[in-house]
């Protein structure tokens, strides 16, 4: 059977669930080299599961004919299909919720400490969660026999369907709104921190990628009228559904995943380079100028806090924000609103200096 439409959606999706497993995977041993695996890497694998489930799903649906018209292919193969797109889409809209979930658990790791941030960003978080949840489990409860939904000979009582995909166009339009938001509010925050510009730029690009989600939703949020269902069995538009669906799902664990992985990236660029670079400066400016000596025969070098080396800048920025406050090895950290700053001081005893 010809299939060229299903065969094209089918072949795009496994390669995106493939880049997204590898994006995952890197992310998982960057979080695990640097020791700090948390509750949103938890939250990740979850969305990542639901996703590679709905893309079997997705499969089995291409397969009974999913991708063409579907009042030319057999009753049996219809039911089959719906019944799998009924399965399907709920799970990728959780996954969604959840994925997005991940990205907010992670933004809080990195701003908590800041009441005000943590709140928005807890709001955002349960307001998609939940626009999500029940726009996963409307469909399947608007009726008290969910077979009615692939199957139409069943007789059964339903309630209001306009309503649930008038929630549906709601649901849709929370998921933009909050992939706005958390692209506009890494922006607004690390636009005020005390670093270099080219950093300030990097830092915001990474976090921001979320605007490339926000763009699928909005395309998907305009294919919700072609759901195949048992009421619009003809509307072979259900394919662009399905694949902005998951694009947009995919998208969201890919970008969410990419902040994570570049410090991997970076440490492997680093370890094959034979130039590394010095991340010890004397300190200087309006305190000391060059090395200052102690009375006591003992000059101080300081680390500089402020201005990073350009190569490691991000990764360390990244790194330092997760760390939990410390003040041992040495060290001397400082929080403010969750923004960590480290300063490292050695002594030295003059050679030629006898102690007293």
């Amino acid at each position: 059977m010809q299939n060229p439409g299903g065969s094209a959606l089918e072949k795009g999706m496994w390669t995106a669930v493939a880049i997204a497993t590898v994006v995952f995977i890197l992310r998982v041993a960057a979080k695990v080299k640097i020791r700090q695996l948390y509750v949103d890497d938890a939250l990740m694998f979850i969305s990542w599961g639901l996703t590679l489930s709905s893309t079997v799903l997705l499969t089995l649906s291409v397969r009974n004919g999913f991708g063409s018209d579907l009042l030319t292919l057999p009753t049996k193969n219809v039911e089959h299909i719906l019944k799998y797109i009924a399965l399907e889409v709920p799970l990728v809209t959780i996954s969604t919720g959840i994925a997005r979930s991940s990205f907010v658990v992670y933004l809080l790791g990195i701003l908590g400490g800041n009441k005000k941030y943590a709140i928005a960003l807890w709001i955002a978080m349960l307001l998609q969660l939940a626009a999500n949840i029940v726009s996963a489990v409307l469909p399947l409860s608007i009726c008290r026999d969910d077979r009615i939904l692939w199957n139409p000979d069943i007789q059964t009582t339903c309630g209001d369907v306009v309503a649930v995909v008038r929630f549906s166009y709601f649901s849709s339009s929370v998921n933009t709104a909050t992939d706005l938001f958390l692209a506009l509010f890494p922006t607004i925050v690390f636009w005020n921190l005390n670093l270099r510009l080219r950093i300030k730029i990097s830092l915001i690009v990474l976090l921001s990628l979320g605007l490339v989600a926000m763009i699928a939703s909005i395309i998907k949020t305009t294919k919700l009228k072609d759901v195949p269902s048992v009421t619009n069995i003809g509307a072979s538009g259900g394919v662009e559904l399905i694949r902005w669906g998951f694009a947009e799902n995919l998208i969201i664990i890919i970008t969410s995943s990419v902040p994570c992985v570049r410090p991997l990236l970076i440490s492997s660029v680093q370890k094959l380079s034979s130039a590394a670079r010095s991340r010890s400066y004397e300190l200087s400016g309006p305190y000391l100028k060059g090395k200052e000596s102690h009375p006591g025969g003992h000059h101080y070098e300081r680390q500089a806090s402020g201005q990073r080396d350009d190569a490691d800048s991000i990764e360390q920025i990244l790194k330092d924000l997760h760390r939990p406050p410390s003040g041992a090895g040495g060290h001397s950290p400082s929080v403010e609103g969750g923004i960590q700053k480290q300063v490292e001081f050695s002594v030295v005893t003059a050679p030629d200096e006898e102690p007293r």
